[in-house]
């Protein structure tokens, strides 16, 4: 299955929206997508997600956990991003 190209913003927008999907995540405030290009057509990333302290720490990681892993499968980040 062929990943699609994705630029920084696009990924950070979508994990922002499907994170705050889950219950528990709504006070997630914004989403930033960290890139390691250590190995030549390979780049890695994680996200960072800032939630208002009135979010529901356990249930916002479970979500970053369970957004990044889907998104990994679907998309390929740009290396121009």
């Amino acid at each position: 299955m062929t990943k699609a190209p994705i630029s920084k913003a696009d990924l950070e927008r979508i994990a922002l929206q499907e994170i705050r999907s889950f219950p528990g995540s709504e006070h997630v405030r914004s989403v930033e997508v960290e890139c390691e290009t250590s190995v030549p057509r390979d780049i890695n990333w994680r996200l960072y997600v800032i939630a208002n302290d009135e979010g529901d720490l356990d249930r916002i990681q479970y979500a970053a956990k369970v957004t990044t892993e889907r998104l990994k499968r679907r998309y390929d980040l740009r290396p121009d991003t």
